[in-house]
């Protein structure tokens, strides 16, 4: 009996990621006074132009996109999905994957590399135009949910790597300097909790009497001096977090799929016109074997 061939579903993601800098970096002789390098490390050239394309097909990306959880009830993984939907005897004998490829068994490891080139080869990404930043993610399958979640976690998987790589340096810059704030905020809480102390030791104090003011005095300096570096630090954080802002490339998904996907109209009439006319080929290859046997033998 004839069984039609399987639609081919497609999940088409539209989305924007900037890659341009957007404002100088004013970290460098910051991150420098607190010893980072603020000044290595460029990602502007690694992620420029249409580089970015190739990350979407880094096999550790891929990996890291195949443990995203597809069901939030049961916890399945996208990797558990694939192999349960594409290669179902096997994975009846190998039983679920975890989420740790080096627990793996061998049997294990060779099955999730070959889900690993299956995905890779299930999905493009390429720009609607060379002039815009504009980005489209398009995962192909017979399964409707599965294109959708490959596009939908690889693009995922991908923005989050690329948002991340690119502000690396910033973001380490303003975890610095929150550090050096709540270090120098303890310290100086400190400082005038003991200068409050003294104060209320030397209290009406006889004026002829001023050795015993002297550490007073000199905690209150201390406090000082710990006020202003304290001052000019929560600004350089400031100023920090908002060049992290502006260096945080530009991100947003423009169009999505919705499920269920719907097939193709003109694809599915053509794969009932091929499957017919391989079914009307069979049978007038019996119905010219018979004849010419009913010929012979009559």
């Amino acid at each position: 009996m004839y069984k039609p061939l399987k639609p081919m579903y497609s999940a088409n993601f539209t989305f924007v990621l900037s890659t341009e800098q957007r404002g100088n970096n004013g970290l460098a002789g910051l991150a420098a006074q607190l010893g980072f390098d603020a000044t290595t490390g460029s990602t502007e050239n690694i992620f420029s132009g249409d580089n970015i394309i190739e990350f979407f097909k880094s096999r550790s990306l891929i990996g890291a996109a195949l443990m995203s959880e597809v069901d939030s009830v049961s916890h399945q993984t996208l990797l558990n999905y694939i192999a349960k939907n594409s290669y179902a005897k096997l994975y009846q004998q190998l039983g679920p994957f975890g989420s740790n490829p080096k627990t793996y068994s061998k049997l294990q490891l060779r099955l999730y590399r070959n889900i690993i080139s299956y995905v890779s080869q299930s999905f493009t990404v390429f720009k609607k135009d060379k002039k815009l930043v504009f980005y489209i993610i398009s995962a192909r399958s017979t399964n409707p949910n599965m294109a959708y979640y490959i596009a939908k976690y690889m693009l995922d998987e991908t923005s989050n790597y690329f948002i991340t790589t690119k502000t690396k340096v910033t973001a380490t810059s303003v975890e610095l300097l929150k550090k050096e704030a709540d270090s120098l905020g303890k310290v100086l809480q400190n400082t005038y909790s003991s200068s409050a102390a003294m104060l209320d030791r030397t209290y009406n104090l006889n004026p002829s009497v001023t050795v015993q003011r002297s550490s007073s005095q000199f905690n209150q300096a201390k406090a000082n001096a710990f006020a202003s570096a304290y001052s000019e630090v929560m600004r350089n954080l400031e100023v920090a977090k908002m060049n992290l802002q502006r260096e945080t490339p530009l991100y947003r998904i423009i169009d999505e799929p919705e499920l269920p996907l719907i097939a193709p109209v003109g694809q599915t009439l053509l794969s009932h016109i091929i499957g017919a006319s391989v079914l009307g080929f069979f049978l007038m290859i019996v119905i010219i074997i018979g004849e010419y046997f009913y010929k012979v033998l009559r």
